[in-house]
């Protein structure tokens, strides 16, 4: 962008713009590159624009960086493919769109069909901040009950819920992680950690939060000794033997630099991992004494080799231009089903797929756009009339997406918040949430009467008339938020 403005400085900075995650004013900035008549007309971006944005007047792609996920690369395309009548002037509409493909990802693709899909690697803060969360959890087991142990827990608590409320709510990236944000930014969300709990955070809040530790050797100590805990913790012999053998070693490279007077003030507990007493007894809480009295000496043994900076200017040069080679369809037709699966999957945090996973009912946009996307993108209303006969489009994405545990929670919340009910009535209303996460909603009242409900004691056993009539209202008020049209 710094090129861009500098090549063509008339333009005032606010032609082309940048779109990232890390921007405050991204959306924003999307929402004005939909209207044709506003700046930016070009938009430069990592991974905001694949999905979930349909700008027609979009007649140039160019990618420049490589692309080996087959979703990716054609939804990258997608963004080209829509239709704008009058485009040019009266009558002359749009016909096709140019992709400047920089890094060859359509001979990649000519050569491997089914792309290769990418591996996920952790940052060293994102690792740290999961063994966490799998420590607070191991340690809720009976056999860490003692206090000292509970100590712990509640400093590995204090520490995770105070990175998830430093998080900037501001930012793009963390909105659309806002409802685990508020599940899980207060201490009371970790008294029991269900491994629901577990995945919901170390898959939507540890790719987020951050860390202000600078030393970066200490980090990696930490998140070291944290596998060294959970190997332990899990007994994962190899694991634990790879671990306590490197931990060693790291102590004898200290005890090589007593001089340091940091180092020299902890000889005795460096000198002690080092024996065989050690290990016979060591634990959790011993690894936790070492993780805290030993990270800040990580600095001293880390090669202090220099690195020399190597400066490079470098011209690209255009060796091959080709045009007009077909690239195959991206997925055989009679797949329509796997790629509506595949497309609510990937798009959970479009807004109509939102709304569903939310109980938030449907306006006629939100309408019209599954029905472009799933009549229209994907497929055609006959391969829909196939697969899915007539089944709401609504509904078919609840029963792929399921509901979220806190829009199910909010619906029932009358009955939660009932101080008035019964263990047994409580653990009934348990069950019929549990349900509604997992299958998006429950079709007919009268399941209620059938397994898994019937037992140990059934909805007209347990509640009187009036509550059963609100408990059936709700139900059938869940299935229709995914049916009926609002505004």
């Amino acid at each position: 962008m710094e090129r861009f403005n500098k090549l063509y400085p008339q333009y005032k900075g606010s032609f082309a713009k940048r779109v990232v995650c890390d921007d405050a004013y991204a959306q924003t900035i999307i929402q004005d590159f939909k209207v044709p008549d506003k700046e930016p007309h070009i938009a430069v971006s990592v991974d905001m624009l694949e999905t979930g944005i349909d700008v027609p007047e979009v007649v140039n792609l160019v990618f420049f960086k490589y692309v080996r996920s087959k979703t990716k690369f054609w939804q990258m395309i997608g963004r080209g493919t829509r239709l704008c009548p009058n485009l040019f002037g009266e009558g002359q509409h749009k016909t096709h769109f140019l992709i400047f493909d920089y890094l060859g990802n359509f001979e990649f693709f000519r050569v491997n069909k089914d792309g290769i899909e990418p591996s996920v690697t952790q940052s060293l803060t994102e690792a740290i901040f999961s063994k966490r969360v799998r420590l607070i959890q191991a340690l809720q087991e009976a056999a860490y009950m003692d206090e000292p142990y509970q100590k712990m827990r509640t400093e590995l608590i204090d520490t995770v819920v105070g990175q998830i409320n430093a998080l900037n709510t501001e930012l793009i990236a963390v909105k659309l992680k806002l409802q685990y944000i508020l599940k899980f930014k207060d201490k009371s969300s970790f008294v029991y950690l269900s491994s629901s709990d577990v995945h919901d955070l170390n898959t939507n809040l540890a790719p987020l939060v951050y860390m202000e530790e600078t030393d970066e050797q200490a980090k990696s100590f930490d998140n070291f000794m944290y596998g060294l805990m959970l190997a332990q913790i899990e007994a994962k012999k190899a694991q634990f033997k790879r671990s306590k053998s490197q931990l060693e070693k790291t102590c004898l490279e200290l005890s090589k630099r007593t001089t340091i007077p940091q180092v020299r003030d902890k000889i005795a507990l460096i000198n002690d991992i080092g024996t065989d007493e050690f290990w016979e007894s060591a634990g959790i809480l011993d690894f936790e004494r070492i993780r805290l009295e030993l990270r800040d000496l990580m600095k001293f043994i880390v090669d202090d080799g220099s690195s020399r900076t190597i400066y490079t200017n470098l011209t690209d040069e255009v060796l091959t231009v080709k045009e007009g080679d077909e690239l195959g369809p991206a997925y055989d037709f009679e797949d329509y089903r796997q790629k509506v699966n595949r497309y609510i999957e990937n798009n959970r945090d479009q807004v109509a797929i939102y709304k569903l996973r939310h109980n938030i009912p449907l306006t006629a946009m939100d309408y019209q756009t599954l029905e472009h996307i799933f009549t229209g993108e994907l497929g055609t209303k006959e391969d829909y009339q196939r697969e899915f006969q007539d089944t709401p489009f609504g509904l078919l994405v609840r029963k792929i997406v399921k509901m979220e545990y806190e829009a199910a929670c909010a619906a029932f919340s009358e009955f939660i918040n009932d101080q008035s009910l019964n263990q047994a009535q409580i653990v009934f209303v348990k069950k019929v949430i549990d349900y509604i996460v997992q299958n998006g909603y429950i079709d007919n009242p009268a399941d209620l009467m059938r397994p898994p409900f019937d037992k140990p004691q059934s909805l007209i056993k347990l509640f009187d008339s009036s509550k059963q009539k609100k408990i059936i209202e709700t139900i059938n008020k869940i299935k229709e938020n995914a049916i009926r049209i609002v505004g």
